[in-house]
């Protein structure tokens, strides 16, 4: 909580105080939202526990643009008041809350971007988990970033970009791995066509954990290693409703101790705009990314969605997704979809739902198949909407004691204005 509100009145000072700004554009968005349930298991046991649950967040949106400065601001905070388990009572920055600034700090050549982000976030993406509960396998999590970078354009049809990036990761639960990333890289950007270009990248990355392991013996924390990236890429907008980009690469890692790693990486997209209501697209992706808990990861990713939004919006998505993790032996295996919408009744009255579904599979320890869904009903009013809804969890485990399900109702208001 420190981290982020230190960073957000820091940035926010520095832009106020920043020489030769000016004000340009200047908003203050004051929102509230009060939301009353009862969750009849709150710790997504086979053996309920329920509880009525109280959650209250006030919050703030600034945006803020001037001829050097453009910075967006959504501070906010998030209380959770458990009735009969106080113990778990909470106050913190609210979910999502982010800062988000550019500082032109020279001929729109040099830059400095900063960005924190508040969150929570699962700590294990195998372990229990269900829509819309805020308590189990999570992890509050801060995320500092500050990249300055500076862009060059030595000809009318090809920039490069020099990027240092300092990244401080922070976790609340001791099972989150703490960590700084020191992250230098290049790129150039070629255009070939009007509507074809090219780039070639080159990265160096430092992983530092903060409770880093002394020796190949010692388990008590996560390795640092040095990473090595080098790719190319393709974006081609086809026509004005078709977007593709490719691009292709390799990683290296090398450890402290354990052995060295490399890697192909790889990169597919596809968008395409059907009409003004319709867009479907599609995606693959190999890369290494750090986990919370369990060191480096290769993960492998395909997704696609469908999506329609007029006056009603429905998306569907499905994905499927394969995580060999680097520093221990495990393999998880995943796929499952989300459908989703919103449909008008009236002007003013509408309905909103989710489905959810999970098919995951964690090495041979456990399988398991996950449900969700929420069904609410809305009234907007002149300054927000109250609504009523129902929110179903369950899942299915070839373990039997880790079976459960979960029914929650709830009544919420959120104002802005």
């Amino acid at each position: 909580m420190l981290n982020f509100s230190k960073s957000a009145v820091i940035l926010l000072l520095a832009g106020l105080f920043a020489p030769g700004a000016g004000w340009a554009e200047f908003r203050a968005t004051p929102s509230f939202s009060l939301r009353q349930e009862y969750n009849d298991n709150i710790y997504l046991e086979r053996d309920k526990e329920g509880d009525f649950v109280t959650f209250v967040r006030p919050s703030l949106d600034i945006l803020w643009n001037t001829r050097l400065v453009d910075l967006t601001l959504d501070l906010g905070l998030e209380y959770e008041k458990y009735w009969d388990n106080s113990d778990e009572d909470e106050l913190r920055p609210s979910q999502g809350a982010r800062l988000d600034s550019t500082f032109n700090l020279y001929r729109d050549a040099l830059f400095l971007r900063v960005t924190d982000t508040y969150e929570r976030v699962p700590i294990d993406e195998g372990d229990k988990g269900a829509v819309d509960n805020n308590l189990v396998n999570l992890t509050d999590s801060n995320r500092l970033e500050i990249n300055p970078y500076l862009l060059l354009q030595p000809l009318r049809t090809l920039q490069a970009r020099f990027d240092y990036l300092y990244e401080n990761v922070w976790y609340r639960e001791e099972e989150g791995d703490d960590a700084e990333t020191h992250r230098y890289s290049a790129v150039l950007t070629q255009q070939l066509t009007p509507r074809i270009s090219a780039d070639l990248t080159g990265s160096f990355t430092q992983f530092r954990p903060k409770d880093a392991s002394r020796s190949l013996l010692d388990d008590t924390g996560e390795e640092e290693y040095d990473r090595t990236d080098a790719g190319v890429g393709l974006l081609w907008q086809v026509n004005d409703q078709l977007a593709l980009r490719g691009d292709v690469g390799r990683a290296w890692l090398d450890y402290e101790f354990s052995d060295d790693y490399d890697s192909t990486l790889f990169g597919g997209q596809a968008d395409y705009q059907i009409s003004v209501a319709f867009s479907v697209g599609a995606a693959y992706e190999e890369d290494i990314s750090a986990s919370v808990e369990d060191g480096a990861r290769e993960r492998q990713k395909a997704s696609a969605y469908l999506a329609y939004a007029d006056r009603s919006k429905v998306r569907l998505t499905v994905f499927q997704t394969r995580d060999d993790y680097i520093e221990i032996d495990r393999r998880d295996d995943g796929m499952g979809a989300t459908l989703d919408g919103d449909v008008p009744i009236t002007n003013k009255k509408g309905i909103a739902w989710l489905l959810s579904y999970t098919d995951y599979e964690e090495g041979d320890l456990e399988e398991y198949q996950r449900y969700g869904g929420r069904l609410e009903f809305y009234h907007q009013l002149r300054l927000g909407r109250v609504s009523l809804g129902y929110t179903y969890n369950r899942n299915d485990s070839d373990i039997p004691s880790e079976d459960y399900d979960n029914n929650i109702v709830f009544a919420q208001v959120a104002l802005r204005w």
